[in-house]
């Protein structure tokens, strides 16, 4: 896990002669098996108390945690994960099972009880940052692993 929180969103007043009396800081922690919700609070909250005693401000700045996902993982043999490693492996791709995230749409999913995977994709670099990027070419195959995996789900009802 980064000590240092993507910043989702940030806003501070408007006009260019306006000094803000208020900064609103979105940040997004991902939950994982091993970092669960109150972890992802403290390590906001000792972000917040270290700012705060070194920039102090006429108020403490406050915190509203917002959404929060429980953290999941499935094991290689368990669907839909075991569907597309097999796929993957039967259009010749040497692919395995890690951490997508560390949280992903699958957090959500896994909270109404519903087995969900992600991740698996061209490869890519700069993920969820400015210069984010991903080999296009890649495509074709990454399609034909999904509709590899989707066919034997569905033959498997």
């Amino acid at each position: 896990m980064s000590a240092n929180p993507p910043v989702t969103a940030f806003h501070s007043g408007q006009g260019f002669s306006v000094t803000p009396d208020l900064c609103e800081l979105n940040v997004d922690v991902r939950t994982t098996p091993g970092f669960d919700a109150h972890d992802a609070e403290t390590l906001v909250r000792k972000a917040v108390a270290e700012l705060d005693a070194e920039l102090p401000a006429p108020r403490p700045t406050g915190i509203t945690p917002v959404a929060s996902w429980p953290p999941f993982q499935l094991a290689p043999h368990e669907q839909p994960a075991a569907a597309v490693l097999n796929a993957a492996a039967a259009e010749g791709l040497a692919v395995r099972a890690k951490t997508a995230g560390p949280s992903n749409i699958g957090n959500l999913l896994a909270g109404e009880g519903i087995p969900a995977t992600a991740g698996f994709g061209p490869a890519y670099e700069g993920l969820h940052g400015f210069d984010e990027r991903a080999r296009l070419a890649e495509l074709p195959q990454v399609y034909a692993v999904y509709h590899r995996a989707v066919l034997d789900l569905l033959q498997a009802l």
